[in-house]
């Protein structure tokens, strides 16, 4: 309800770009603003990207703007020196962002910051220098604390543990895990072998039918099924 009711607000007072993603990504373009395909606008009624000057921002290709994204390319605190000085220093800089970066909730990027390809960014990181390619970010201001690349290994490592933590956790809650409760955790015991046996919305994750191939045909499931994943679930529920 809360949601239609932002939608219903910002239509009627004339902002129908805050409506969805895809309109949000037409009304910067529309501004100047470069944006690659692919690239995806979460909850854009609580995102600011600043239009000022759209033609020093350039976003990539498959880029996730999180809610509370923040892309500022002046600095009015100019003001300051206007109020004790009479100067007026105006000031603004370039954010040009990469392909296959993901933002987490709440980013902020200043000007003249480039972020290369392949990068992730912390909840709440505050981005006032340049991230380098392939690698992970985090803090305000938000430091580099890991490649990319050794962080999808940590997360190839833990995803298994967490996935069984959370079948025990549904179990302490008083019900029984079921199938439909692990739609993003079942790379676990789904593979290319018996994908076609679960029926999960594979193509929420995989947007290219090339993906999916690849992963069906690259992946291998820790566990061949649901009833064995179940059955590691039940041995480290009783060795708790």
């Amino acid at each position: 309800m809360k949601n239609l009711l932002k939608k219903i607000y910002f239509t009627l007072i004339g902002h129908p770009e805050m409506v969805s993603g895809e309109a949000y990504i037409r009304w910067m373009r529309s501004r100047g603003i470069r944006v690659g395909k692919g690239t995806k606008v979460i909850d854009p009624q609580n995102i600011k990207v600043d239009d000022t000057r759209p033609e020093l921002i350039t976003i990539g290709e498959n880029v996730l703007l999180h809610e509370g994204t923040v892309l500022m390319t002046h600095d009015y605190a100019s003001r300051a020196f206007v109020n004790r000085d009479s100067e007026f220093i105006p000031s603004h800089g370039r954010i040009t962002i990469g392909n296959n970066v993901w933002l987490g909730r709440g980013v902020t990027i200043l000007k003249n910051v480039t972020i290369g390809d392949n990068v992730i960014i912390g909840l709440g990181s505050v981005v006032s220098k340049s991230i380098p390619s392939n690698s992970v970010a985090v803090g305000s201001p938000a430091h580099v604390i890991c490649s990319f690349d050794e962080y999808q290994a940590k997360r190839r490592a833990e995803f298994v543990n967490e996935a069984i933590d959370y079948a025990i956790a549904i179990y302490e809650s008083g019900r029984t895990p079921t199938v439909a409760d692990f739609a993003d955790d079942y790379p676990a015991f789904v593979d290319g072998s018996n994908w076609h046996e679960y029926d999960y919305p594979y193509s929420k994750v995989f947007t290219k039918p090339e993906q999916f191939e690849m992963w069906k045909k690259n992946h291998k499931a820790p566990f061949h099924g649901f009833d064995e994943f179940m059955k590691e679930v039940s041995r480290r529920r009783q060795s708790r």
